[in-house]
């Protein structure tokens, strides 16, 4: 392998240019010469890039072989050098003499592409201080024109490999100077077709993403934008373990809020350029709170007490609900949701995950982000086309923000994960029919169960529903009705709501009704007009959940008639052993058709009960 011979052209005033700023070469005006070897090479790049200070024979050695110098590297550098001197000729103005043991090349610094380069840089950088911005571009482009591919490519050694690293920023840094001038002019679209690539190279260059964002926000593309920085600022935590820079953030912060200043470019329609500026309305999707909320003060004290903490320590605050099919999470979420508003003044917003929807297909977050974006002042337009785009929009748009988001019904983590807010002072409230374990682990969240009611609170309940009176009257109906719908307040809402439409009927007639509805208590608590409504559909969703093996250990639980019982009683009722046992009882456990009471003690409510032997009369 030779070095290449430089291009035609090139007019500097010297009889011997140089260049580093590519595959080395030596020119004279009367004559090609190519400097040879690729050793040859490297012996005259350490000497260029010494700018004329001496250097020893040991120097040259090292610079070429590195530690890896064989015994006759002292011989070579010298044959090197004769035959370099011979390539400038006696009568040149560039000198290679021997001083002090050591060798010294002395040229014109017009001579080297490497000084030419920095002079035009310096003069751009002169006129960019005195405004001349088309000036500073002509003196940059001339300064990058001079590259003729990667600095000292193709020549050996530790010397060259580290002079290639510093070249390189060098050209960088100019090309940062020279897209900067474009973006200052105006030049939005054109900046950012040369940055995207370059930023892409260099995915860590703050000041690239900086130029990139600016461009964009300039072309009308706001969203993208965004994106980028949030793209950037992952990859500088995941890979360096930091934060972006302060000019990086403060472009982001004036971006978000409409309020980066660009420059004003005679001849420019102002209109045209001026980015989608983000509305001042706030979201508020709440559903409509319930006027009151029985038995669930101490579970909302603790979402109360989670959101004050968050604050003080300047951490999202992120609460996953969970527990049985009809204990009320959706209502539970609603109403905290709404006593919370005052933490949340920049918004709140709400979202039906359909984890275990009647069609038993969840929604994609893809769209649920959509909707959120939308109603964060997001044209449509503007909005990423992937999940992962649109989750770091969404959460850029939450940033510096109070928000809280409501996320109903989870699927599991997947879906959840780019729905969840990444910045202080905002909270995602989660439900969720499934032990969602991998969020809480991922995300540090504070897993919430809700119980079925307390007797007293079931009565409260029916008191607030049916009037005092009423009840007050008849408290052993009021006992037996709680016991049939099994405390659940899904199962006392569709009771109170059809004993309130016969104020008349007397509640032990009632209580009589709903025992004798049909083979199981589970007929008692159906909905011909919403199927949420109903109680047997409602833990069909999360028995349609289980493997083959937890549902037959389900379905067998039902020979046992008590609530309560243990993994022995379990094994020896269904003839497996009591590993099998436990497995499949995790099983349940996860989407709270059992609950684990105790080591090795489990229950389950009634009407699950009363649906596990449902199931087993229909399933052999």
């Amino acid at each position: 392998m030779r070095c290449a011979l430089p291009q035609e052209g090139i007019t500097v005033q010297t009889d011997v240019q140089f260049s580093v700023l590519g595959p080395v070469r030596l020119h004279r005006q009367d004559a090609d010469t190519g400097p040879g070897q690729p050793r040859q090479c490297a012996v005259l790049a350490s000497l260029l890039l010494r700018a004329g200070g001496p250097v020893s024979l040991g120097t040259l050695v090292e610079d070429v072989w590195g530690e890896d110098a064989p015994p006759s590297a002292i011989g070579s550098i010298r044959t090197y050098i004769y035959r370099l001197r011979q390539a400038l000729g006696e009568d040149s103005n560039s000198t290679l003499k021997l001083i002090d043991g050591g060798y010294s090349l002395r040229i014109k610094p017009e001579a080297l592409d490497l000084n030419r380069f920095k002079q035009a840089a310096a003069k751009a950088r002169g006129a960019r201080l005195n405004g001349d911005l088309p000036s500073a571009t002509t003196q940059l482009s001339k300064a990058l024109e001079m590259w003729r591919g990667i600095a000292l490519a193709g020549v050996p050694g530790p010397f060259a490999k580290t002079q290639r690293r510093v070249l390189d920023q060098l050209r960088l840094a100019c090309m940062e100077d020279h897209l900067a001038c474009q973006v200052e002019q105006g030049h939005y679209a054109e900046a950012a077709a040369e940055l995207a690539p370059l930023l892409v190279e260099h995915p860590l260059r703050e000041r690239l993403c900086e130029l990139l964002m600016i461009a964009l926000y300039g072309a009308g593309r706001q969203s993208e934008a965004l994106t980028l920085y949030h793209t950037t600022t992952h990859r500088l935590r995941q890979r360096l373990g930091i934060n972006p820079s302060p000019p990086l953030q403060q472009i982001h912060e004036r971006i978000l809020s409409g309020q980066l200043v660009l420059p004003h470019i005679a001849g420019h329609d102002t209109k045209k350029q001026q980015p989608y500026r983000q509305p001042s309305a706030t979201p508020a999707q709440l559903p409509p709170a319930l006027p009151r909320l029985i038995g669930r003060e101490k579970e909302h004290e603790q979402v109360e007490h989670l959101v004050c903490n968050a604050a003080a320590s300047h951490n999202v605050a992120i609460c996953v609900v969970g527990g049985m099919a009809g204990v009320g999470k959706t209502a539970f979420a609603t109403t905290t949701a709404h006593r919370l508003i005052h933490h949340f003044p920049d918004g709140q917003l709400f979202a039906d995950l359909q984890g275990a929807g009647p069609e038993g297909t969840p929604r994609d977050p893809t769209d649920v982000l959509n909707g959120f974006l939308q109603s964060l002042g997001v044209r449509a337009n503007d909005i990423p086309t992937t999940r992962q785009d649109r989750g770091l929009m969404f959460r850029g748009l939450l940033a510096n923000r109070r928000i809280l988001v409501v996320l109903d019904n989870a699927h599991d983590t997947e879906q959840l994960r780019e729905l969840v807010p990444g910045t202080a002072g905002c909270m995602a409230l989660v439900t969720s029919r499934v032990q969602l374990h991998s969020f809480v682990a991922t995300y540090q969240a504070t897993p919430l169960t809700l119980l079925p009611l307390s007797h007293a609170d079931s009565r409260s309940f029916l008191a607030y529903r049916l009037g005092t009176s009423r009840t007050a009257a008849e408290p052993a109906a009021v006992d037996r009705i709680i016991q049939l719908a099994g405390h659940l307040p899904l199962a006392l809402s569709n009771l109170a709501a059809r004993a309130a439409f016969r104020p008349q009927l007397r509640l032990e007639n009632l209580a009589n009704e709903y025992a004798l509805a049909g083979q199981s208590v589970l007929d008692a608590f159906t909905s011909d007009e919403d199927s949420a409504l109903d109680v047997r559909a409602s833990i069909m969703q999360s028995y349609r959940t289980l493997d083959t093996e937890a549902a037959r250990l389900f379905r067998g639980l039902s020979a046992n008639r008590a609530l309560t019982f243990s993994a022995p009683q379990v094994a020896n009722l269904t003839k497996q052993t009591e590993q099998q046992v436990r497995q499949n009882l995790s099983h349940l456990i996860r989407v709270h058709l059992v609950s684990e009471v105790g080591p090795g003690r489990y229950n389950w409510n009634s009407l699950v009960a009363a649906f596990a032997s449902e199931q087993a009369n229909i399933t052999p």
